[in-house]
């Protein structure tokens, strides 16, 4: 056997690793280029019917329609999301299975210290389908009219500042919880079944403020039932334009509110993944996808896979923090 000179042997390892690694990439490739060739599967892991359901449904069926290929929406409900999460979480990661998930996505682990899977490691962003900013409303039969008379009133009548959610670790709780750490209130939370049956104690002023939806809320407002003090959202909402921000009422970082967006198992090949998330911006910019979003009171936003990835790490941080600090607990 011929043996070759030092240089020679060098020139043929990196040619050998070069070839190496672009027959690794082919596959991923090909597999971008040909995506899909199959139908998609969506889980939602919450029950027909909600928002999350009709929002995906919405959606999906338009995706299907760019990408020649049916989405199929499957829900699988239960344990606030994990059970159908778990189930993409340990699929085929070729972007035939993914999921739906809101801010619960990101908030779980630090409600949830044993789970069978880990949300920022199994699973990627693919695309941020919109954002659904809480409202902060107070009770019309008390005094304060805005923000800063609400805090002030608060501190004057702790006994009497109640706050509403739908339950202990509910996105209303712990925008409640992120409120009374920003501006120093001392607060008492009180669990509902749900916010409907919170309502009429909020009438009466029983409860002081709950945070929940702009589309259930404004109604109320409307009715001069309750007064919006603040949309917890960096800049106004077209449907309550008089509305002021926290930032503007003096607590920006009091941001709050849901989220929805697609996701798939964390080794998914990232062509698909951009295939994947230029397809949905393409749905999210559709006049009659955006207006019917509006109406469910969700701000349509899209962007990178990464994009959408970095933001749900940020947000596991930012209210890991606030569940920490408020020592959040579940029964």
């Amino acid at each position: 056997m011929t043996r070759l000179k030092p240089k020679a042997r060098i020139r043929r390892l990196l040619s050998l690793s070069l070839f190496a690694g672009l027959a690794a990439a082919l596959p991923a490739m090909a597999q971008g280029d040909a995506y899909p060739n199959r139908p998609i599967r969506v889980v939602v892991p919450y029950t027909p019917g909600g928002v999350s359901d009709t929002v995906t449904r919405l959606v999906m069926l338009k995706l299907a329609e760019r990408i020649g290929q049916p989405v199929v929406v499957e829900n699988r409900p239960g344990a606030n999301g994990m059970i159908g999460s778990d189930n993409i979480a340990k699929s085929a990661p070729d972007g035939y299975s993914l999921l739906v998930v809101v801010a619960a996505h990101a908030i779980n682990p630090s409600l949830y210290p044993k789970m069978s899977f880990d949300p920022l490691k199994d699973l990627t962003g693919v695309s941020m389908i919109g954002r659904i900013p809480l409202l902060l409303v107070s009770s019309a039969q008390l005094p304060p009219t805005n923000v800063k008379e609400m805090v002030a009133w608060g501190k004057a009548n702790p006994e009497r500042m109640a706050f509403a959610s739908s339950g202990n670790g509910s996105g209303a709780h712990l925008a409640g919880e992120l409120f009374s750490q920003a501006a120093g209130l001392k607060m008492m939370h009180v669990p509902y079944k749900g916010i409907s049956p919170a309502l009429p104690d909020l009438f009466t002023g029983q409860i002081a403020i709950i945070f929940d939806s702009v589309q259930t809320m404004m109604p109320l407002v409307k009715a001069g039932k309750v007064r919006a003090l603040a949309i917890c959202n960096p800049t106004r909402w077209p449907a309550a334009p008089n509305v002021p921000t926290m930032a503007e009422a003096g607590y920006p970082a009091v941001t709050a509110g849901s989220w929805i967006g697609l996701i798939a198992p964390a080794k998914t090949p990232p062509a698909v993944l951009a295939k994947l998330s230029t397809e949905m911006d393409a749905v999210l910019r559709q006049p009659d996808v955006q207006a019917k979003l509006i109406d469910y009171g969700i701000d349509p936003v899209g962007g990178k896979p990464e994009q959408f990835q970095t933001f749900i790490k940020s947000e596991a941080v930012r209210w890991g923090e606030v569940v920490k600090k408020g020592g959040v607990r579940l029964e």
